[in-house]
């Protein structure tokens, strides 16, 4: 029974399942009853190829990843393998980001790195590679002798093969901020006929002169920080300017006006969900995820210098702007019960810090890595009512001699066949059943 896989978080006071606000919200629908997980096998992906960068459709059946210059899947269903060699010079191959219907695959190149940035897309159907946003420059894009270059990153997919993706302009001969701006392209007709790139809305000044204000860390979850809800209508963007003394917040654009606001600040979500002892005085957002109804925007939080970090998890109803925490650990009464179960089967509040995760296709859960060294599992929040339990759903725990080593990835990735669901957290793959 569902309820049977539900264990108490010692110390936690409160994770809540997540209820509409407004019930006549124009922008709320109705929410399907979220399906229940059942565990089914785990698999190591290492392996199957290279875990940093692979990614797993939106339909569950093929796992991608890159291998130098050339893009390498593997078909669940038949266990085989085909590489596909792209381009000599396409190098860095980073934020995979697929098509709801699983037929086009969008990266660019690691921005990260100083690598002058593209937009690519691969058509799985066709078998065809293009450059959306060809420039003609190649290189480290911070170098001297580099010309201006437009740097295209974050891309998310919306109705009807529309990509939206970031760009910055950058010119190593200006001393001025740099602009940032929202730009999508429409994919009219396959890559046979791929339009240009049409400006959005402006973001400059909500970056606050701070370029990398918009970042893309390994130590991301859920969608990372650019994230499109679930009918097209918002994108959310989480800031994490480098510089302390500018705001972290999270805005929310209007893909039809492009318009912009603000609904958050970090230091205003900080305000609940952290313990009084916790001394960790770094934090920053660690990602987004949207509930399926489209009404919540799921916020994760990191404080990456503190070793038992309490890191709260919330949700924020997109109109009202009104915060719930789903994961609280401020009713925790000192560190040693955080980290330090009293008994063998206890958990601690330090397992359900959220390591790795996403937010399942239908947005009915948030599945993510529970760490609290040597308990090792996978736990499912729900966020769509109804539901038998506000406590997250234990679907899965490594027993002492099962767990090895986790495997560098970057990017977590859930597909959904409908009738399994299968996450990619850590390197391993995590099959369950839709029931």
């Amino acid at each position: 029974m569902l309820r049977s896989l539900v264990l108490m978080l010692v110390g936690l006071s409160s994770i809540t399942t997540l209820t509409p606000v407004t019930p006549n919200d124009p922008h709320s629908r109705p929410a399907a009853t979220p399906p229940i997980l059942e565990f089914v096998e785990y698999q190591r992906l290492d392996e199957v190829g290279d875990t940093q960068y692979m990614t797993i459709s939106p339909d569950g059946s093929t796992l991608v990843w890159p291998d130098d210059a050339s893009l390498c899947s593997y078909q669940i269903a038949t266990a085989t393998t085909a590489c596909i060699a792209t381009n000599s010079s396409l190098r860095g191959m980073t934020d995979f980001t697929w098509s709801p219907d699983s037929r086009y695959l969008a990266f660019h190149e690691n921005l990260f790195r100083f690598m002058e940035s593209d937009l690519w897309v691969f058509d799985f159907e066709t078998q065809q590679l293009v450059n959306l946003t060809e420039d003609n420059l190649q290189g480290d894009f911070i170098s001297d002798d580099m010309d201006p270059a437009n740097l295209d990153y974050f891309s998310v997919w919306g109705p009807e093969n529309t990509l939206y993706f970031v760009r910055i302009f950058w010119d190593n001969a200006s001393s001025s901020a740099r602009p940032i701006s929202l730009q999508r392209i429409v994919l009219t007709d396959g890559l046979a006929k791929v339009g240009t790139p049409e400006l959005v809305s402006d973001l400059t000044s909500w970056m606050q002169g701070d370029g990398s204000a918009l970042y893309s860390s390994r130590w991301d979850v859920l969608g990372g920080s650019v994230v499109l809800s679930p009918d097209g209508q918002f994108i959310a963007f989480a800031l994490n300017p480098a510089d302390p003394s500018l705001v972290q917040s999270i805005l929310i654009l209007d893909t039809a006006s492009g318009d912009i606001r603000q609904i958050t600040t970090l230091s205003e979500l900080l305000q609940s969900g952290v313990p009084s002892w916790y001394q960790g005085d770094f934090w920053q957002f660690k990602g987004l995820g949207w509930s399926g109804d489209g009404q919540y925007l799921v916020v994760a939080t990191s404080s990456p210098q503190y070793t038992a970090a309490a890191e709260p998890v919330y949700a924020i109803h997109v109109d009202t702007a009104e915060v719930m925490t789903l994961i609280d650990f401020s009713g925790v009464p000192d560190e040693t019960s955080f980290t330090q179960p009293s008994t063998a089967d206890e958990v601690t509040g330090l397992y359900d810090v959220m390591r790795a995760g996403v937010v399942t296709p239908d947005g009915s859960y948030v599945v993510y890595f529970n760490v609290n060294t040597p308990d090792f599992g996978v736990s499912a929040l729900p966020l769509l009512p109804p539901n038998e339990s506000n406590m997250p759903l234990r679907l899965f725990r490594f027993s002492s001699e099962e767990y090895g080593e986790g495997m560098t990835m970057v990017q977590s990735s859930v597909g959904d066949d409908g009738a399994y669901v299968r996450v990619l957290l850590f390197g391993y793959m995590f099959t369950f059943a839709k029931r």
